[in-house]
């Protein structure tokens, strides 16, 4: 794994497509180093049990909302099914419902709140939680601030030492203790079509000018073959993060959210927010607004994007008629593992070399709130080697430890390139103090300026 940077970005370029479902569980793998970055592998047939028992496992499950309450409550808060899942399972094995109730809270399309911290910390007070799990962020950085003295936890009790690099970045911690542990983690990707890449002549996609390159071959054959859910507006803010690291560097991204976090609150204007990140050359999203909008004039970007959902797009993969897709690790694994084995995913390409990447890749964090005995049974039990291959295999996403088993080379690698980089971007949907409704207005106004 000693390989440098810039010899693992020519592998990504030399597209040597392994698959992204492999279904092979990982060996015990050495701890990643901060100076390589490979590209997802090929894959087996077998590769799609693994997938297939996830989406089996999360059909089961029902969301915990109504639980009678314990001496300690656990929240989960915006959560998928499967985290929610996998993450109760583990509570549950080191305290029961008698101990401990299980709540899942949401943020609200309708809220009335300014803010999305008010708004989070409002829900999570009135539940009186001890411990709360929730995206890497402001929310995260919130609850850390709500935490009653004593609530920290002995840094020697936490696996801190078996994680990644990059993971001993996310935990927060100070002489009093440890306030916030990364457990899990998301990552952006690429997935681009295997054989559209073999047919293009291409030797691989290791630029934003190849991904270019490619849907122009392809559009012979696909009217429109860049797509992603741009309805939903999280994902279409983590993307416009995620090209503005890419393409302008973490400096950039962090001015973006600096610009929408000193605009928010009850005079927040969408319109004036979208202007002051894109209208001149030197704002933060400026070249990503640029790239798409450019994609966009040519007919590769689909004309509807930003009308589309998360099931459209699958449509669209299995339809055939989407040869590039930007979304999420945790997206990833809610295709049909049929459809997906024909994708070969990648990471959001960059000129910066590995020590100056921030990839955005949201951290599910463990926020202990009050002093509690059974809270701090729950967290040091998630950073183990069997819990962290449990709620990997569980969830399909990556794991914070450097040496423990992962599904399939999707997780692994997602682990590796984050690994292999600085301490990740929580994603511009989670660092910026915008609501939901806040946040549906930016995206709409960023998606005018991209298609106009």
């Amino acid at each position: 794994m000693k390989k440098n940077f810039e010899n693992q970005k020519k592998n990504q370029k030399a597209g040597t497509g392994r698959n992204t479902e492999s279904n092979k569980k990982q060996k015990n793998e050495q701890k990643p180093e901060k100076n390589g970055v490979k590209k997802s592998s090929r894959t087996k047939k077998a590769a799609f049990i693994a997938a297939g028992v996830l989406v089996a496992a999360t059909a089961a499950f029902s969301v915990y909302k109504a639980v009678p309450k314990g001496p300690s409550t656990v929240v989960l808060y915006d959560l998928n099914e499967r985290e929610e899942k996998a993450i109760s399972d583990s509570i549950r094995k080191v305290a029961d419902e008698k101990s401990v109730s299980i709540v899942s809270l949401k943020s609200d399309a309708k809220t009335d709140e300014k803010t999305a911290d008010k708004e989070f910390e409002k829900a999570v007070k009135k539940s009186g939680a001890s411990l709360v799990f929730v995206k890497s962020g402001l929310k995260a950085e919130k609850a850390v601030s709500m935490a009653k003295d004593g609530s920290e936890l002995a840094a020697g009790t936490i696996n801190i030492g078996e994680m990644t690099t990059s993971m001993k970045g996310a935990v927060k911690a100070d002489k009093e203790g440890v306030k916030a542990v990364p457990t899990i983690f998301d990552n952006m990707e690429i997935d681009i079509d295997i054989g559209a890449l073999r047919n293009s002549g291409l030797a691989g996609i290791a630029t934003w000018d190849d991904i270019e390159k490619l849907a122009v071959f392809q559009k012979w054959y696909v009217e429109n073959p860049i797509v992603f859910a741009g309805k939903d507006a999280e994902l279409a803010l983590d993307i416009f993060g995620a090209l503005t690291e890419a393409m302008s560097g973490a400096d950039e991204y962090k001015n973006a959210v600096e610009i929408v976090n000193s605009h928010s609150g009850a005079d927040f204007n969408a319109a004036r927010v979208a202007r002051l990140l894109t209208e001149k050359s030197d704002y933060p999203l400026y070249k990503s607004v640029l790239y798409l909008s450019k994609l966009y004039k040519q007919g590769l970007l689909h004309p509807n994007t930003f009308n589309l959902e998360k099931n459209d797009v699958k449509a669209f993969a299995k339809a055939r008629i989407a040869s590039i897709i930007f979304m999420s690790l945790n997206d990833h694994r809610t295709f049909d593992p049929k459809v997906i084995s024909r994708f070969t995913s990648i990471y959001f390409p960059s000129e910066f070399s590995g020590e100056n990447r921030k990839f955005t890749a949201p951290v599910t964090c463990a926020v202990p709130l009050k002093k509690d005995k059974a809270v701090k049974s729950i967290v040091e039990s998630l950073v183990t080697t069997e819990e962290q291959e449990r709620l990997s295999f569980s969830t399909g996403l990556a794991p914070v430890l450097a040496r423990c088993r992962t599904p399939d080379r999707q997780s692994s690698d997602a682990r590796h390139w984050v690994a292999s980089t600085d301490t990740p971007l929580s994603g511009l949907s989670a660092d910026i103090n915008l609501t939901k409704p806040q946040r549906t207005q930016l995206v709409n106004e960023l998606a005018a300026i991209v298609t106009r």
